[in-house]
């Protein structure tokens, strides 16, 4: 129940929305939340969400790294979602996927 509950979370959905959609009184909901942060010992929604996309593309998730390292982090999560994401559609049309990535030059501008 905890995983779905964290799914719901995952579309932005609130805790009344969650109940509701679950068809459970708003107490559960909260009580599957609190219980989740205390497992993945996280502290907000975003984390969550942050923890269930790098489950998704088969990341490691580190809170503290996450904190220490804020928004970059996240970013780079997103941009990994998104690659693995697209490379999947693509695969399914059949295309080549080709990446590239750039290296960033000493004054932080890219190449």
């Amino acid at each position: 129940m905890e995983t779905l509950v964290a799914e719901q979370y995952c579309h932005g959905l609130t805790d009344k929305e969650i109940a509701d959609q679950l068809d459970k009184p708003i107490w559960t909901v909260r009580t599957h939340k609190k219980h989740i942060y205390k497992k993945l010992s996280i502290a907000t929604t975003h984390e969550l969400v942050l923890y269930m996309v790098s489950v998704f593309v088969g990341k490691e998730y580190n809170a503290a790294e996450i904190r220490k390292r804020g928004l970059a982090a996240l970013l780079t999560l997103l941009m990994l979602f998104h690659i693995a994401f697209d490379c999947k559609r693509e695969f399914r049309r059949g295309r080549r996927v080709e990446i590239e990535i750039r290296e960033k030059d000493p004054h932080g501008e890219c190449e």
